[in-house]
């Protein structure tokens, strides 16, 4: 048993040592949200931030399409007959008017020459008639039916004469031959119609893009282009300008088709059907709140980017707009000169350590 004098010791050092454990376990009140020993331990995430600011979506807008001539024109069999001759081979250079080959006219000039001297005998008629009636001896009718048939003789010559010129089948433009078909071949038999070669203009070129609903609006008409045609001549940038724009959309795939001509200075090198990219300057706009698509996260039906404050990550909860490339449009949620975290996405929670080195302006990053 303890003495009085030892058991009142005794209970005032428990009393202290209960109350030393107490705060020791509480600690002050400012001391409550301190980090445990092993939180403190652990380093601040490395992470790049830029700054929030405005830019142009479109600055400019690529597309790509396939090169054609200026003018391309097929030609067509307008006649029938034995392929007699045959003037161009794949690739020549030919002119317009110039003879490409030659189909048996033997037919054709009997039937020239039967016409023609059916429209002489009907003029002649005419002419008769018509002096009858001017002295009062032929009637009226007497005088439409010889003026009639001197016509219907007149367009039947015509069409004769055409039928002889068309055993000479011509090229419709300048150009190169870019196709020759397999019918356009010595002796073999033409029926009217049949595809015979296809001719290229490289004089000028063009290149139809197709541009979706969010970027035509921007596109005008003689607006400036650049245009690279990597087979031909990889480094050379072309200057280019706004031929056409469609007035409305293609039904199949909802895109808008642009038409982009310029002059071709190298037609020895450059062919039709060769692969361009354009790059088309876009009309003045509004600038918008830009940041990298890479930078936004979609979880759980939310759409949030990482801010950097005080050394932490802050989750932000934001609207997108529209998207172009490795940039998209904030509508809501975000402002100008705040940090946005855009690397080490997938390891960031809100409130993660941070340590942020600042690397541009969103509205100016590639």
């Amino acid at each position: 048993m303890f003495a009085r004098k030892d058991r009142r010791e005794f209970l005032t050092t428990m009393t202290l040592l209960l109350s030393a454990v107490t705060l020791i376990a509480c600690g002050p009140p400012g001391d409550r949200n301190r980090p445990t020993a092993s939180e403190a331990d652990t380093p601040a995430l490395a992470v790049e931030t830029l700054t929030v600011s405005r830019g142009l979506l479109f600055k400019e807008i690529e597309a790509s399409g396939t090169v054609s001539g200026g003018n391309e024109a097929f030609v067509v069999s307008e006649t029938q007959g034995i392929i007699l001759d045959v003037n161009f081979e794949l690739g020549d250079r030919v002119e317009t008017g110039q003879v490409l080959l030659r189909v048996d006219n033997t037919l054709a000039k009997l039937n020239m020459e039967q016409a023609r001297q059916q429209y002489e005998t009907a003029q002649t008629e005419y002419a008769g008639i018509k002096q009858l009636f001017e002295a009062g001896n032929a009637s009226k009718t007497q005088l439409i039916r010889a003026r009639g048939a001197a016509g219907s003789a007149k367009a039947g010559m015509e069409r004769a004469i055409k039928s002889y010129d068309d055993c000479a089948i011509k090229a419709p433009i300048s150009g190169y031959v870019a196709q020759r078909e397999g019918p356009a071949a010595l002796g073999n038999f033409l029926s009217p119609g049949l595809q015979l070669a296809r001719i290229v203009d490289l004089s000028s070129l063009k290149v139809e893009v197709a541009l979706g609903e969010g970027q035509i609006s921007l596109v005008k008409k003689g607006a400036p282009v650049r245009v690279v045609i990597p087979a031909a001549i990889d480094q050379q940038t072309f200057s280019a300008r706004v031929k056409a724009i469609a007035a409305g959309s293609e039904p199949l795939t909802g895109s808008y088709k642009v038409v982009v001509a310029w002059s071709n200075p190298y037609p020895d090198r450059i062919k039709s059907g060769m692969s361009a990219r354009v790059t088309i300057d876009t009309e003045e706009q509004e600038s918008v709140i830009l940041v990298p698509t890479a930078a936004i996260v979609d979880s759980a039906g939310e759409t949030f980017v990482f801010t950097a404050v005080q050394d932490q990550a802050v989750e932000k909860r934001i609207q997108k707009g529209r998207s172009l490339g490795n940039n998209t449009e904030i509508l809501d949620g975000l402002q100008e000169n705040e940090q946005i975290i855009i690397t080490g996405i997938s390891a960031l929670n809100q409130g993660t350590q941070v340590k942020a080195t600042m690397i541009g302006n969103s509205g100016e990053w590639e």
